[in-house]
């Protein structure tokens, strides 16, 4: 059981790696929640065993982008275990990652410009 970890990037905005709920259930009642919520602690994912995922952030467009960046470090965390090289895969150092992860330059918005370029909703 695992999820991504930081190897590039995007990866890098969940720190070590999103937490792990380690329950294939779904989470049903207020007790569950607050468990589940305990278990992100200050992060900003959680992956959910069977379930998917649940981010968090300050705003919709912060959540959105965050998701699309976990489900991107999932594509690459499956890539490397897929070819045999978890070995040899470089991991972000603490450092790293805090250097990385950041909202400066418009990051966030950017992203968001890219993701919804061309929705005739908008």
């Amino acid at each position: 059981r695992r999820t991504p970890q930081p190897r590039h990037g995007l990866g890098s905005y969940f720190g070590r790696g999103a937490a792990l709920w380690d329950d294939p259930q779904l989470v049903r009642d207020d007790d569950g929640a607050a468990a589940l919520a305990e278990a992100l602690g200050h992060g900003a994912a959680i992956v959910m065993r069977g379930n998917g995922a649940v981010v968090v952030a300050d705003s919709l467009l912060k959540a959105v982008v965050l998701t699309w960046y976990l489900e991107d470090a999932a594509r690459l965390e499956l890539a490397v275990l897929a070819a045999g090289l978890k070995a040899q895969s470089l991991v972000l150092s603490d450092a790293e990652v805090q250097r990385r992860a950041t909202g400066a330059g418009l990051i966030f918005e950017r992203m968001w410009d890219y993701l919804v370029a061309g929705d005739p909703e908008l």
